[in-house]
């Protein structure tokens, strides 16, 4: 199912999932900006990066993306780290969207289980959870301006950086193509599973 058919489904659902789902972009982002500050780059806190204002975070072709396909992009966090402080600021972000999916699946059973009145949160708050864990997946791909390309250009070697500069040039063409490719041959899948599994684990741990 497409995300915007929800919004023929269940429309208090959709909006749900979407401003969870618009919120998570934002949760990325401070996620990003957090360890950056932590480790003494200015950046993130000289462009309000460190506050939660949604019109420094978000993007409006990226809610648009969000609203009608269900996978959203924030702006880009600046900083200035390389080095393992680079790559970890840049893994922060997929972080971000995992716990992000946690808190909004937790909320989700948790008012599931409080009635009908409360059903079309519910079910808003696990898609907006499995968005989520979506976007977290994605954003681990070696592909320009995802977080996964942020960290080869951090630690990858000069070989690495020029190919990702090489699909960067390509635009979003070049994204698409890269995003079919990883996405049919199952890496995608597998990597969206494997988080899911640890989601599954966690809450398991936690009974429930």
């Amino acid at each position: 199912m497409f995300f915007f058919e929800l919004l023929g489904r269940d429309p208090l659902a959709y909006l749900v999932a979407f401003a969870a789902g618009a919120f998570g972009l934002v949760i990325h982002n401070l996620f990003q900006a957090y360890l950056a500050d932590r480790y003494q780059d200015s950046e993130p806190r000289r462009y309000g990066f460190l506050t939660a204002e949604p019109r420094v975070h978000l993007d409006g072709l990226g809610l648009i993306f969000l609203a009608l396909l269900g996978f959203g992009f924030p702006r880009l966090v600046p900083w200035r780290l390389f080095g393992s402080k680079g790559a970890q600021t840049a893994l922060m972000g997929p972080a971000g969207f995992f716990v992000a999916a946690f808190v909004y699946i937790l909320l989700g059973r948790l008012l599931e289980g409080i009635g009908p009145a409360t059903s079309s949160i519910a079910l808003g708050m696990q898609v907006a959870g499995s968005l989520m864990i979506g976007h977290a997946a994605v954003f681990l791909f070696p592909v320009p301006p995802l977080d996964g390309a942020r960290v080869v250009y951090a630690i990858g070697s000069a070989e690495a950086r020029r190919f990702m500069d090489q699909l960067q040039s390509y635009g979003f063409v070049g994204f698409f193509l890269v995003f079919l490719v990883l996405n049919l041959s199952g890496v995608l899948p597998a990597i969206r599973a494997g988080l899911s599994g640890l989601l599954n684990s966690l809450f398991a741990a936690i009974g429930l």
